[in-house]
């Protein structure tokens, strides 16, 4: 019985690292082997939500901490809404401030923060990979390329926004577990993070 309450239990899963770490794809197998033990688990891919979510007027894709902050304040109601309808989530996000990931540990008491990475030059040949199998992302094709372009260019005033390139991404010490992707297929990252989470494990009570 304490098995299955645990098993059930609602779960915030905040995926987040630089683009071409494998985050959306692990999503998706996650989502793939909690769908056999729960009934009401949502995907949020938050590159596509984050348009819903910006002010008027804003990028949604700026680094400017005040519209991070912004949208990212929104995204809290949100993720809280949905838990409150009985939903576990799965989030797929990049979130580079540290500050707006430790204020989402501190408001919503399920967030486990996961943080998936790889070598820079390794995420930058994936994303490279997946624009030239013609892959839909929400901001378009050859991200890395595009952000060290603009690094390069001193004629360039207004750099393309990308983390890890063209502005900071904050380490994750607030993460609760960090996954290295550089050897391990998607399938086995979402087992390991399962596994790292405790998420089935069975009560010794």
């Amino acid at each position: 019985m304490e098995q299955r309450k645990n098993v059930n239990k609602l779960i915030a899963i905040l995926l987040l690292g630089i683009g071409g770490t494998g985050k959306s794809t692990i999503a998706t197998h996650l989502i793939k082997i909690l769908k056999r033990r729960r009934k009401k688990i949502l995907l949020i891919r938050f590159d596509e939500l984050r348009k819903e979510l910006t002010p008027s007027g804003e990028d949604p894709f700026s680094k400017d901490p005040r519209v991070k902050s912004l949208i990212y304040d929104k995204a809290l109601q949100k993720f809280s809404d949905y838990l409150r309808q009985g939903y576990s989530l799965i989030i797929d996000s990049g979130l580079s401030v540290e500050r707006i990931r430790k204020k989402l540990k501190i408001c919503i008491p399920q967030m486990k923060i996961c943080h998936v990475y790889c070598p820079l030059v390794v995420a930058i040949l994936r994303d490279t990979k997946r624009s030239m199998l013609h892959k839909e992302h929400e901001r378009g094709n050859y991200l890395h390329l595009r952000a060290l372009f603009d690094l390069v260019n001193p004629l360039k005033k207004e750099k393309f926004p990308q983390p890890g390139i063209t502005y900071k991404f904050e380490y994750p010490e607030c993460a609760d577990i960090h996954i290295n992707t550089f050897l391990k297929s998607p399938r086995k990252a979402a087992e390991e993070i399962i596994e790292k989470l405790e998420i089935f494990k069975k009560s010794s009570m």
